[in-house]
């Protein structure tokens, strides 16, 4: 059983692999993304700073504007899209049987919502806490209960 652990915020994702819970964790896969860490006034807008839609209860006479996209939000999303596109062909591949997601509130929500059906079958455990700056063995030894719990013993 293959089981990865990716650890993210909107700026870099560490994704680590284990088969058992006293292996060490290897490094499968690191992403950066620069851009999730600029503020909105330093990313150049992609698109026009709202989207025109036409009001289909009046014949499309109307039109209203839609809630901008920030810049930051966008640059969120794209990562988070990249990196769920990075999982939906690992799992495409039988290449995991396993993932446990690791990230800011935000920022999982927002990857949770990128994993297609069925990698989102294969999602074991999730933690909304930004863990993206500590070391492979500190994230280890925190994480180690949640991936891989303890089974009670009978007597």
């Amino acid at each position: 059983m293959t089981l990865w652990i990716v650890v993210s915020d909107a700026s870099r994702a560490r994704v680590f692999s284990s088969e058992v819970r006293d292996d060490d964790w290897s490094l499968v896969k690191e992403f950066e993304h620069p851009e999730g860490r600029e503020l909105s006034s330093e990313i150049s807008p992609s698109g026009p700073p709202g989207r025109m839609q036409q009001d289909s209860a009046s014949g499309g006479r109307r039109t209203a504007m839609q809630p901008r996209t920030t810049p930051k939000e966008a640059e969120v999303e794209r990562f988070a899209k990249h990196v769920g596109k990075y999982l939906n062909a690992a799992i495409a591949k039988s290449q995991v049987d396993y993932l446990v997601l690791v990230a800011p509130p935000h920022f999982l929500g927002v990857l949770k919502s990128a994993l297609g059906r069925q990698a989102a079958k294969h999602l074991r455990a999730t933690l909304d806490k930004d863990l993206s700056t500590l070391k492979a063995a500190d994230l280890r030894e925190r994480l180690v209960d949640m991936v891989f719990p303890l089974r009670p013993t009978s007597n």
